[in-house]
This record gives structure tokens, C-alpha cells and sequence, in this order.
């Protein structure tokens, strides 16, 4: 009996060290989370004040020659940085920002489109058949710079909406 006992003991306070591991994890990670809460406290960040959108297209279109995207239903718009009338997103301050866009082609056409900023195009994007061409590019920004996802070739391609195509960004870190 005693050494049933002994086993139960040694089992016991070999588990009490991995849960004792497990807790000291979990507290670094509580404690991780918390000192990022504190650093977008500082730099007056809250989540009704962080500039991020997403906004997708409500219905497939025709697309002309060089045509801007205006992707019309807006999902989130926190400091009313993207304007669907015009599809540009005009960057509200200094930073590090995230930018993506997935379009989806049509079935049986292609659709290439770029992301473009201040004029110039940055980075594309390609779909063919039902298939979505999508660009994620992490950029620095400057306030006034205007962003916007356009069309870059011929006209006859098309862009699926049904909200299978969106754009958005969200400032990382200033």
C-alpha cells in the first residue's frame, strides 16, 4: 500500500511542475497582450480610433481600361478613411499600415488590377475563372496619400461582386 502511495505522490508532483509551466506561459502571454495594450494606450490608439476599413463589391461589373474599383458596401470604416464613391482610401496619418484586396473573376474572363498609390501602380493582382487574385503588401504611408485598386488592362474583363471581391487596410503602428 505504501508504495501505491508513493507512485499517486510522485505523479502528482511531477504534474503540479507542468501545470505550474503551463500557468507561467500563460501569464507571459497575459502579460505580452497587455504590455501591447499599453504601448496603443500610449500612442492614443483605442478601437474606435484606429484608422481600418473593409469595403466589397455588391454586384459584378464590366471594367473599362483603367477604371478605379469602387467597392460599394462598406463593412468598417473607422475614421471615414475610404470613400466608395470615388474607391479611394486616403491615409489619415504617418504609419505602418496592412493592405489587401481579393477580386474574383468572372468564369471564362481574366481580370489583372493593381493596387495603386499617389498615381502609381504598386502591386497587382490576377484572376481567370471563377478564381480570385488577391494582394497583401505591408507599405509605410503618409498622411494624404490616396490609395485605390484599379483595372489595368483592356476593357471586357470583369469583376465578380456578390461580395466575393473587397479592399481594406488598417494602420499597424505609426
Amino acid at each position: 500500500m505504501k508504495g501505491v502511495v508513493s507512485i499517486v505522490v510522485m505523479i502528482v508532483i511531477m504534474q503540479i511542475g507542468q501545470i505550474l509551466s503551463v500557468c507561467k506561459k500563460d501569464n507571459s502571454l497575459s502579460e505580452d497582450l497587455l504590455d501591447m495594450l499599453c504601448k496603443c494606450r500610449k500612442h492614443g490608439f483605442t478601437r474606435k480610433t484606429l484608422p481600418a476599413f473593409t469595403a466589397s463589391l455588391t454586384t459584378h461589373k464590366a471594367l473599362a481600361a483603367g477604371e478605379v474599383i469602387k467597392f460599394d458596401k462598406i463593412r468598417l470604416n473607422t475614421g471615414n478613411i475610404y470613400d466608395p464613391s470615388t474607391g479611394i482610401f486616403t491615409v489619415p496619418r504617418d504609419g505602418l499600415y496592412l493592405v489587401s484586396s481579393s477580386l474574383m473573376a468572372v468564369n471564362g474572363k481574366h481580370l489583372h488590377c493593381h493596387m495603386w498609390k499617389n498615381g502609381q501602380s504598386n502591386v497587382g493582382a490576377f484572376g481567370t475563372n471563377w478564381s480570385q487574385g488577391t494582394l497583401n503588401t505591408v507599405m509605410n504611408l503618409t498622411t494624404g496619400d490616396k490609395l485605390t485598386i484599379r483595372h489595368d488592362n483592356a476593357s471586357g474583363e470583369e469583376v465578380f461582386g456578390s461580395h466575393w471581391s473587397m479592399f481594406s487596410a488598417y494602420l499597424i503602428t505609426e
